[in-house]
């Protein structure tokens, strides 16, 4: 008998951009398609880097968009943490 063990690790991905719009318009895609109301009204918190040109917003499993993905944000994305 074999055992096969399975490791599941699951990643936060974040989409990026400069343009904060194309973040929202993904935040109402998800909310509309998960028919977000009540309690949870949206998917996610967009993100804003500390140098106020680029925004992130956290990655729904099952929307995928045209904007740029990464596996995490870096250190600069939360500098008042890393005191």
């Amino acid at each position: 008998m074999k055992l096969i063990l399975w490791s599941i690790t699951i990643y936060n991905m974040y989409y990026t951009s400069t343009n904060r719009e194309e973040l929202v318009a993904y935040n109402e895609a998800v909310n509309t398609g998960e028919g977000y109301n009540g309690t949870t009204t949206q998917w996610a918190e967009i993100i804003e880097h500390p140098n106020g040109a680029d925004y992130a917003i956290l990655k729904h499993p099952s929307y995928e968009a045209e904007l740029t993905l990464v596996e995490s944000l870096g250190d600069d994305w939360f500098p008042n943490s890393l005191e």
